[in-house]
């Protein structure tokens, strides 16, 4: 999948960027029960993204390569 942590981290950024900037969208955008729901979406792909593990090869894996 991702080759390297810097891949991975820069991934989670842009990722972080992107809904925020989303949820800012949706509440000038939208109103009532569309601005919830996507506000819901986005601030759960935050804390998912927030609670994931890194990626983190196996010492064997990175002696082969």
């Amino acid at each position: 999948m991702f080759k390297s942590q810097a891949q991975i981290k820069l991934f989670k950024a842009i990722a972080i960027i992107s809904l925020c900037i989303i949820a800012v969208v949706a509440s000038v955008q939208t109103t009532g029960l569309v601005r919830a729901v996507i506000e819901l979406i986005a601030f759960g792909g935050l804390i998912a993204l927030a609670l994931a593990k890194p990626y983190i090869q196996p010492q064997d894996a990175q002696d082969t390569e």
